[in-house]
């Protein structure tokens, strides 16, 4: 079996870095053959070609789309390629007109990672909807449920979870770094969420959040706030932060390389987003051991099972947030509790081994 890969992203997003992640945990399968199609100078075509991994790549220029189908035809011809697997909605326009000329034994795979409403649109019915794509393969069910309005035949879903290597993170220490960083005792207790500064995150609750939690923190710990990552929000939440009087209590890192380095430091893992696939960072608490307090957002419930894997509450709510950091806090048991359960299941669900076995047998199971 011969598998094309293609993306039309040239930045390296949540996608493409977990497609590359099946390629190399597919390249042991000696009857599959993988192939990777990326944008000329893209981040995907540096690792690629430092990695001597199989890929080609296109000029992501005016004539973008052109050039796109162009590839994935000569790559199906020259390769015989059995699938062609699409990673963004973008590919997918180029994918599906590719396929008038390959042969037709060769099969469309779309991959969905977003839950972002597709808006119920004659164009949008018809491209998702149409019959060359076998299948579309979601990373949660609350992804799979943004088609219901927009496919009829909902056998064409399947949901195949993103997966971490759950024996790297149980192993990160704690190197107290952050803590070294913002001159924090070592007693103190970090609050934290690894995200983009974006709308989707809405890390103005996160600061509420910290807000609250300063107001009645009725522990015996100093309690901070961290937010590892950048964005285009970050002036925007430094002056949320400064307007509520919280720039000693509330730290913006930017971006960092180091993030496995630093997660450990987290007493709690705080994700505010308004919408989710279901984020890695989850997992990768669970991992590490972190209690999660979350929003409801998109699959995360999938995942964060109210008072067993972790603590919900509804989007915006940063009372419901702020009660259960304190109530994680003030309580070692439930936060034992908490983190054995998390660890069980992303080991026995999400981890690596799991999801190449999944993959190897959704892509025999296709034709």
């Amino acid at each position: 079996m011969k598998i094309l890969n293609v993306t039309s992203i040239t930045e390296l997003r949540g996608g493409d870095a977990q497609m590359y992640t099946v390629y190399n945990l597919l390249k042991e399968k000696k009857d599959i053959e993988q192939f990777i199609l990326c944008p000329e100078n893209s981040v995907l075509s540096g690792i690629c070609k430092k990695d001597k991994a199989n890929y080609f790549t296109y000029k992501k220029n005016k004539f973008k789309l052109i050039n796109l189908v162009v590839a994935i035809v000569k790559i199906c011809k020259q390769e015989s390629i059995s699938i062609v697997h699409i990673h963004d909605s973008t590919a997918l326009n180029a994918g599906l007109l590719a396929m008038k000329f390959v042969k037709n034994s060769t099969i469309l795979l779309l991959s969905r990672k977003r839950n972002n409403k597709i808006k119920d649109k004659f164009l949008n019915r018809f491209k998702y909807s149409h019959p060359n794509i076998k299948k579309i393969i979601c990373v949660s069910k609350a992804v799979e449920s943004i088609f219901d309005n927009i496919i009829n035949n909902k056998s064409r879903l399947i949901t195949i979870y993103d997966a971490i290597d759950v024996e790297k993170f149980s192993h990160q220490t704690n190197k107290n770094l952050l803590h070294k960083e913002f001159n924090l005792s070592a007693e103190t207790k970090i609050v934290g969420n690894i995200a983009g500064l974006t709308h989707q995150k809405d890390l103005f609750t996160f600061i509420d959040t910290a807000k609250k939690v300063k107001d009645k923190n009725n522990t015996n710990f100093d309690i901070k706030f961290v937010i590892i990552g950048d964005g285009p929000l970050k002036l925007d939440l430094l002056n949320y932060i400064k307007g509520n009087n919280l720039q000693n209590d509330v730290f913006l890192t930017g971006f960092r390389s180091n993030v496995t380095d630093l997660l450990p430091e987290f007493s709690i893992f705080l994700n505010t987003s308004i919408t989710e696939g279901l984020p890695l960072t989850i997992y990768e608490a669970f991992a590490c051991k972190i209690p999660v307090v979350a929003t409801m957002a998109g699959g995360i419930p999938e995942v964060v099972t109210n008072g067993t894997t972790g603590f919900l509450a509804n989007l915006k709510d940063s009372e419901s947030l702020s009660e259960s950091i304190l109530k994680i806090i003030n309580d070692s048991n439930l936060e034992t509790e908490i983190k054995t359960n998390a660890f069980k299941l992303v080991q026995q669900n999400h981890d690596l081994n799991v999801m190449k076995d999944n993959y190897y047998k959704f892509y025999f199971d296709c034709p």
